[in-house]
């Protein structure tokens, strides 16, 4: 049986995760092989699915209070993940938009691959502090500062 702790870090765990492989890993790769039309939407599917898990067990019964919590609170966070992630789609759409207009093929890919970069910093803008923050929670859940 898993402790009280144990089972409260599983949320902080789940998010460091996902902003690890599917925000920051997967985001990288995509840039570094060009390959952003492709390898974004992937990681960003994923890491929506995991979201979608985080929300759905927020919502559930827990054994504990001090459990159900800690579910909210990167729930909380999630959303914060979900308004970077319409910030970026928003700018990469304006990208699409724009390149739409434009008459020279070679221009407009260019547009397209500079917006998508610019689209991606929101995004990572707002992981990077919020990974900080669930690895001091997780560091601290599991040195018993963060008391039941």
């Amino acid at each position: 049986m898993r402790s009280e702790q144990s089972k409260a870090v599983i949320p902080h765990e789940l998010l460091i995760f996902n902003l690890l492989i599917f925000n920051i890993g997967l985001p990288i790769l995509a840039l570094l092989t060009h390959m952003e039309r492709t390898l974004l939407p992937v990681a960003i599917t994923c890491s929506l699915l995991i979201i979608l898990f985080i929300r759905i067990m927020s919502k559930r019964h827990h054994d504990t209070p001090f459990i159900k919590t800690h579910w909210k609170v990167v729930w909380r966070r999630c959303r914060i993940i979900l308004i970077a992630y319409s910030i970026s789609l928003s700018i990469e759409m304006l990208s699409s938009f724009m390149a739409s207009f434009q008459t020279d093929p070679q221009l407009a890919k260019i547009m397209t691959i500079a917006f998508t970069r610019v689209a991606i910093v929101p995004t990572l803008l707002v992981v990077t502090p919020l990974l900080i923050m669930s690895t001091i929670t997780t560091s601290r859940i599991l040195r018993g500062k963060i008391e039941a």
